[in-house]
C-alpha cells in the first residue's frame, strides 16, 4: 500500500522537525492522525510503524482503566452518544485514545465498563448500550 510510507514520513516529520512535541496530535494534525488510524488501525500502531516510541510521544498519561470506565459510565448515564464518531466531534478524542491504549479497542472498553456494545446495522443505526447488571 503506497499510503503507508507517505503517512509514516509525515508522522516522523511531526515528531522530528519540532523543538517540542505536539500537545495534541489529533487536534493539531487531525488529517494525518485520522488517516494514520485508518491505515494502521490505531495511532499507537502508526507511531510504532513510523519508528516513534508511543510512550515517549504521549503527553497525557493521566488516564487509567478505572477512570476510563467511570467516564464511559458517566456519559452513558447522562444519555450522551458513545459512538466513536460523535465522541471525536465532541472533544472525546483523548477518551477514545486512552480506551484504545488501555483496553485495545473502544468496544472492549465499553464492555469492560459494564455495558453491552451493540451497534445496529439497519437503515437507522442506533448505538445501544445496556447495563449488564
Amino acid at each position: 500500500m503506497k499510503r503507508k510510507p507517505k503517512i509514516k514520513k509525515e508522522i516522523a516529520s511531526i515528531y522530528n522537525s519540532l523543538s517540542e512535541r505536539p500537545k495534541n496530535v489529533a487536534k493539531e494534525h487531525s488529517l494525518i492522525y485520522h488517516r494514520a488510524c485508518k491505515i494502521f488501525g490505531s495511532w499507537r500502531e502508526a507511531l510504532k510503524e513510523s519508528g516513534i516510541n508511543y510512550e515517549k510521544a504521549r503527553n497525557n498519561k493521566k488516564w487509567s482503566r478505572e477512570k476510563i470506565a467511570k467516564e464511559i459510565n458517566r456519559l452513558h448515564h447522562e444519555g450522551k452518544s458513545l459512538r466513536p464518531s460523535q465522541l471525536r466531534n465532541n472533544g472525546g478524542v483523548k477518551l477514545l485514545s486512552a480506551a484504545e491504549y488501555h483496553f485495545g479497542s473502544w468496544r472492549r472498553a465499553v464492555e469492560v465498563s459494564g455495558c453491552n456494545y451493540s451497534n445496529g446495522r439497519n437503515s437507522n443505526p442506533k448505538y445501544k448500550l445496556h447495563n449488564n447488571q
